[in-house]
């Protein structure tokens, strides 16, 4: 894509437009001095971007804003505002006519430019060590060209902080490419990072080999600690086989003692009921006994005759009842006594063959808890034997063995932090270049000779016949004629040869579909050469260029759009082709300039 300019308008309350309406390709604005020729030039540059508010000057007083209209080739209409006293400029996707209904973009100017261009993705060089996106610097730089600059003996990229940028900015408008692939060079920040992690490891490798045993090697620390690994390894083995050992002792322990506590569970139980049931069998004994006595006190009773009382002589009949003394009240009592003690008797029978059981019970839980005993006891030994054997077995102290191995591990690990550190100081060494980097070699040599070539055909339009050849030297942005360096010639052909340059630098861009503005302005480009002063420069004649130069101007067809500032009167013919924006510099004839009200 690229851009053509419509209309330049300024203006201010209660004064009247100042327009500048330009052609769709060729636009010359002629007239003399001190009438706002390169004052457009700066309106331009400022409405295109550049920080440089436009100097003030008598005829704009009243005036506080500009506008700019252009349309994209074959495209969109915008209209770039911005005031006459500085600060941003609001773009607008419409004409002049229709901004004050609508809402400005957020886009910002540059931006919108190199976009337009066709420059959105392009990255450039700002330095050897740094890159960035095209600017609207770029852009202006290599499309408006000032009276001062065409005629410097400086060179054509500006300043030395912007060389590397304005050159790759060059580089992208003659082949397309830009500097993406280039490897950046170290910027100083980076070099002093990198000293400082150099110095960072030589430190750190300091320590490691002060803290490495003197006169110990890697392998050497390995195998001793793969040795100090197998003994432990064996210790581990032989610590598995004693414990599962000692784990059966103990779980036959376990269960032995599980066993003898429920045995005598049980035989204290046993002997609690034979001594209940002992007990029960005297009861039964006792009662016995009492009916056996009782029995005997009967039988005594019985041989006794009544007598009455030795006191009051009362007889017995008279002291009891009477039916105690009949002849079968005894015997009934023996009857009941006798039935009781059989009673007693079925009983204690009972009593005496559980009495029995238990007794045998007892001694069968006795024998068991002494068997149990005598086996716990040899458990128990086999136990103490197991943990005396397993001591013994383990000559090696299993502690001092694992604290010589952390201590050999950690040597290693000294060694291979040593290593380490020497690989990244290699590699971090590495980084910095033995040797100044080399000039950026950018492949310009075939797009060199066509714009050289276009170079050369617009000189000769312009009278330049005599010019056998004409030399893009892309790496400094310039041109030689017939070998000899642009800016060794005088002010006046520095100017010519600059313009047809830059003019042959657009054609090619935008024949090859590179980024370009579209856009060439040119103020005063021979002014310089006819300067009567300038005559020991001079080798074709000034009228000859002057009148070539117009009639290329009023023929030119493209591709992009040239506007010319120029203050070299034209002739009638070639004025009536080109249809020149004229400036009289009077207030009685004409228009006078830029400014309405501008006097003579």
């Amino acid at each position: 894509m690229s851009i053509v300019l419509q209309r330049l308008i300024s203006r201010g309350l209660n004064q009247p437009d100042a327009d500048i309406n330009f052609k769709s390709l060729g636009t010359l604005i002629r007239g003399p001095s001190d009438t706002g020729k390169s004052y457009i030039r700066d309106c331009l540059w400022y409405l295109l971007g550049g920080d440089k508010v436009p100097k003030e000057i008598p005829q704009s007083k009243g005036y506080d804003s500009l506008l700019l209209q252009l349309r994209v080739f074959g495209g969109d209409v915008y209209t770039i505002k911005r005031s006459l006293f500085g600060g941003a400029a609001e773009i607008y996707a419409e004409e002049i006519e229709c901004i004050k209904t609508g809402e400005p973009l957020p886009d910002d100017i540059g931006q919108l430019l190199v976009g337009l261009s066709g420059a959105k993705e392009k990255l450039l060089l700002r330095s050897a060590a740094k890159r960035g996106p095209m600017t609207g610097g770029d852009l202006r730089h290599w499309s408006l060209l000032s009276q001062p600059a065409m005629i410097s003996e400086a060179p054509t990229t500006g300043a030395p902080t912007e060389q590397t940028q304005r050159k790759a900015a060059f580089s992208v408008f003659l082949t397309g490419q830009d500097d993406s692939s280039v490897v950046l060079a170290q910027s100083k920040d980076e070099k002093i990072k990198i000293k400082a992690l150099i110095a960072a490891i030589e430190k750190d490798l300091e320590r490691v080999n002060s803290e490495i045993p003197e006169g110990k090697t890697k392998v050497e620390i390995q195998d001793a600690l793969t040795k100090v690994d197998e003994t432990l390894d064996i210790l581990s083995t032989e610590q598995i086989e004693r414990s599962s050992q000692l784990r059966e002792i103990r779980n036959s322990l376990s269960t032995t003692l599980k066993e003898l506590s429920d045995t005598e569970k049980k035989l204290n139980q046993s002997k609690l009921m034979a001594s209940r049931f002992n007990l029960l069998d005297d009861k039964y004994t006792s009662d016995l006994e009492r009916l056996r006595s009782v029995g005997d006190g009967i039988a005594v009773f019985e041989t006794l005759e009544d007598q009455p009382c030795l006191l009051c002589g009362t007889p017995i009949e008279k002291q009891i009842d009477i039916s105690l003394l009949a002849k079968d009240a005894t015997q009934k009592q023996r009857v009941a006594m006798n039935a009781e003690a059989r009673k007693i008797e079925s009983l204690r029978i009972g009593l005496l063959d559980a009495l029995s059981k238990e007794e045998h019970s007892i001694l069968t839980f006795t024998s068991e808890v002494a068997r149990l005993t005598n086996s716990l006891d040899k458990i128990t030994v086999n136990e103490k034997n197991a943990i005396r054997l397993s001591a013994a077995e383990f000559s090696a102290d299993p502690k001092k063995l694992a604290e010589v191995r952390t201590e050999y591990a950690a040597q290693v690990k000294l060694f291979d932090e040593l290593d380490r550190l020497k690989s990244e100081h290699s590699r971090i060494s590495g980084l910095i270049p033995e040797k100044k980097q080399k000039p950026i070699k950018r492949q310009t040599d075939a797009d060199s000779v066509k714009v050289g070539e276009l170079t050369q055909e617009i000189l000769h339009s312009w009278g330049f016949k005599q010019i056998k050849t004409v030399e893009l030297d892309a790496s400094e942005c310039d041109i030689k004629l017939d070998g000899r360096s642009r800016l060794t010639y005088g002010a006046g052909k520095r100017a010519i040869f600059l313009s047809a340059m830059t003019i042959a630098l657009m054609q090619h861009a935008m024949s090859s579909n590179y980024p370009h503005l579209g856009l060439v302005v040119l103020d005063s480009p021979i002014k310089s050469y006819s300067d009567p002063e300038n005559k020991s420069d001079v080798t074709t004649s000034p009228v000859i260029v002057r009148e070539s130069f117009y009639d290329w101007l009023s023929k030119w067809q493209g591709p992009g759009q040239i506007i010319v500032l120029e203050n070299e009167p034209i002739l009638t013919s070639t004025a009536n082709q080109l249809l020149p924006i004229e400036f009289s510099g009077s207030t009685f004839e004409g228009r006078a300039g830029f400014y309405p009200g501008i006097k003579s």
